[in-house]
């Protein structure tokens, strides 16, 4: 990952191409930190809720509520945590007020700069990653569309998901070095980030299938890994706390998805007041329509339809194979899913472009970029459920063609005898 030191070298022309990644993460930090520290207070942050929803939650700190402590909340521990820590920093430096204070202005930023780092990192993996999978020439490329995207700076911007794509791609890259416990530790850490990244597992186990010892390592490292993040908060009295947060997660009702269409839920996942989360019995309210169709029917139809796939002839040492196996079952994770945030699709990209790092990838890339920004801040600002209706019959197209790719990629018709022990 070292980059040539003379900038019009000829190694690419007569031997392999050099990396270019110093320019790209150099260019890419320069950018960041210029919306940073240079966007007004009416710019960029002060238009969206995620980043105000972080500092009104840190603010209860100063009336002594502490999220498992006292307070049940939506994201698990460390995505709990971060922003409280960026909270404790900014008030070392000025008293916290309101979010139209100049503390949250340096809230923000401090934020800011802690989740740049998981984004930077996040460049590295993803050059690194694809470096591995298609040579230095396509690790280049990627890591430039990665780094010039508009999708990842929004968001980055918006809300702490770059946190859990990092350690989503932390155990990707791991696991492609055959590093199973250091994966199954980085996944467990995505996972008490953000539940989402759970669907790593599935592949992982795919591809260790029929290594039961190692099966069963790897599962009870991640296992071991979620627990002790929650740990400190159980010796904390926090125990009552922890199963209402989950509990919460479980009725929240469906929302920005096919699914949310047919119920009759048109908002985004909606949790209640942030003062509901001081209360134990508020978790169990449903801010939502009920589900028409019974959550044990869809996850049936899904493990079915998945399961064929899981149990197809696989080239379990082919790393590209992993990657395009990872990338469909993220896709049907995300379709099984009863909720969808646009900031979900942060950890779609990566895989997307490492699957394809070409104009395929890229297409698919550019058109959930804009079917995300269709569904915010267009639709759910304006109100407008027929855009609504039109962006998530849309994604889901986008998610069902692209699986349906992937399948074709992973399995040709010369490869359907590949024995399963390859």
């Amino acid at each position: 990952m070292e980059e040539t030191s003379v900038p019009y070298s000829d190694s690419g022309l007569h031997g392999k191409p050099a990396s270019q990644l110093g320019t790209v993460l150099t260019l890419f930090m320069i950018l960041r930190l210029t919306v940073l520290f240079f966007y007004t207070q009416q710019g960029l942050f002060n238009n969206y809720i995620d980043y105000h929803h972080y500092y009104r939650t840190a603010l209860l700190s100063e009336q002594g509520f502490y999220p498992f402590i006292n307070m049940w909340y939506e994201y698990p521990p460390i995505l709990a945590y971060l922003p409280q820590l960026a909270y404790w920093l900014a008030g070392a430096i000025i008293t916290p007020i309101g979010v139209d204070s100049f503390s949250y202005q340096l809230f923000i930023r401090i934020l800011g700069l802690f989740l740049l780092v998981f984004d930077a990192l996040s460049l590295v993996l993803v050059h690194d990653i694809c470096k591995m999978l298609w040579g230095m020439e396509k690790a280049n490329w990627t890591a430039w569309v990665c780094a010039t995207l508009s999708l990842p700076l929004f968001y980055w911007s918006f809300s702490h998901q770059g946190v859990a794509v990092f350690f989503l791609l932390l155990s990707i890259w791991f696991f492609l070095r055959d590093r199973h416990y250091p994966s199954a530790v980085a996944l467990g850490l995505g996972i008490a980030s953000k539940i989402t990244p759970v669907f790593l597992l599935i592949p992982i186990l795919r591809f260790l299938w029929p290594r039961w010892k190692k099966i069963l390592v790897f599962l009870s490292v991640v296992i071991l890994v979620v627990a002790a993040v929650y740990l400190p908060f159980l010796f904390l009295g926090g125990i009552p706390w922890i199963a209402a947060s989950f509990t919460a997660l479980s009725r929240v009702g469906s929302y920005g998805t096919i699914w949310a269409v047919i119920d009759g839920n048109w908002g985004p996942g909606n949790y209640g007041e942030l003062a509901n989360r001081l209360d134990l019995s508020q978790a169990f309210q449903t801010h939502a329509n009920p589900a028409l169709i019974p959550g044990w029917i869809l996850l049936l139809v899904f493990a079915v339809i998945y399961g064929i796939q899981f149990v197809r002839p696989i080239q379990r040492h082919n790393q590209q194979h992993f990657i395009w196996f990872t990338t469909l079952t993220a896709l049907f994770f995300h379709l099984w899913s009863r909720g969808w945030s646009p900031q979900w699709s942060l950890i779609l990209v990566p895989l997307f472009l490492l699957s394809f790092p070409d104009r395929r990838g890229l297409g698919w890339t550019l058109a959930l970029t804009g079917l995300v920004f269709l569904e915010w801040p267009v639709a759910v600002s304006l109100d407008l459920k027929s855009i609504a209706v039109l962006w998530i019959v849309l994604r889901s197209g986008l998610f069902i063609s692209i699986a349906v790719y992937m399948i074709r990629q992973l399995w040709p018709a010369q490869h359907d005898k590949i024995p399963s022990n390859v």
